[in-house]
């Protein structure tokens, strides 16, 4: 009698430990089938601890035929998750930070107030050269500022055209005024002497390091590129090329935020589905698992280890990634 107390004393013992572990996995998870295995191999054990005349051997062998194979599958199939979630936990917080670290760099108030210094430079910079063309005398004439503020932030803010865009807005073949400073049609000269060179900044370009700028005039909607590879300007005639966006240039930074901004909210609603989301075949199992635990003549059958066979052996052959 103290043998078979201690022996029951053990199993119900072994049998608590158990819930306790399906318990975690079953919050790990949150999973209704998972949740509904749980509370059925409850009121198994609960059955066995408050009726001392059931064969406690029965619920032993229930454990090791079931609930090890269930608990040995979702032990597996949570240290997958959790490698997954830690990933991609990770990639979230490397790309916070990139984020973080772009903000601090990026200066869009800034860059208007620059590029609107800027045109009045290159303004300044036409009329020196009208007046060239017009008196005809050498004057001391530099590009260096100009130039070099366009190469600073190119690569940043000018955007990108392909060499055949590039092609056909410098192919061009106008009438012009050139000295060894720079090449003007001669339609657009005279039309900037005639809005006393009052222009604005639109946007720039660049394809293979070479840079376009693209002014228009203050007071109407004509426009103009300013070829930087040979100083020449020219009207843009039905906004040059199609397919090339003219539009206010953006800082690459602030697109690769936005992108990575995109990217975190993706991977936090994967995030939120991955210990969810189980795969169809643990699924199918889990199904089974709990219909057959569920079945009226179950504890009859539990002897019969043969009858068990097919669902142990579908939870021993999943494999979890």
């Amino acid at each position: 009698m103290q043998e078979e107390e201690e022996r029951y004393v053990q199993i119900i013992k072994d049998s608590n430990r158990k819930l306790v572990i399906l318990e975690l996995l079953s919050n790990f998870f949150n999973h209704k089938v998972l949740l509904g295995a749980l509370i059925k191999t409850k009121i198994i054990h609960t059955l066995f601890q408050n009726n001392r005349t059931l064969d406690i051997n029965k619920l032993e062998l229930f454990h090791i035929q079931f609930t090890n194979s269930l608990i040995d599958l979702f032990q597996k199939l949570k240290k997958s998750k959790e490698q997954n979630y830690l990933l991609i936990s990770d990639e979230i917080y490397i790309n916070d930070d990139i984020i973080s670290k772009l903000k601090l760099e990026i200066e869009e108030t800034r860059f208007s107030e620059k590029m609107r210094v800027h045109a009045q430079k290159m303004s300044k910079k036409i009329e020196e050269l009208y007046h060239m063309f017009v008196t005809d005398k050498a004057e001391l004439f530099s590009w260096d500022e100009v130039l070099s503020h366009s190469k600073s932030i190119q690569s940043e803010y000018y955007r990108e055209i392909n060499i055949n865009q590039y092609e056909h807005l410098t192919q061009l073949n106008k009438s012009s005024y050139q000295n060894s400073f720079a090449k003007f049609e001669k339609k657009l000269l005279g039309r900037l002497n005639i809005l006393k060179f009052k222009i604005k900044f639109l946007c720039g370009l660049v394809c293979n390091n070479e840079i376009i700028e693209v002014y228009e005039f203050r007071d109407s909607n004509d426009k103009f590129i300013f070829i930087a590879n040979d100083k020449s300007f020219f009207f843009l005639e039905d906004d040059g090329v199609k397919g090339i966006d003219f539009s206010k240039n953006g800082s690459s930074k602030n697109q690769i935020v936005m992108q990575l901004k995109t990217k975190n909210t993706d991977l936090k609603l994967e995030l939120g589905k991955i210990k969810t989301t189980l795969p169809a075949t643990v699924q199918e199992v889990l199904k089974n698992y709990l219909s057959k635990i569920s079945s009226v003549d179950f504890l009859d059958e539990l002897q019969n280890v043969d009858e068990q066979t097919n669902i142990l052996k579908a939870m021993l052959n999943i494999k979890i990634n």
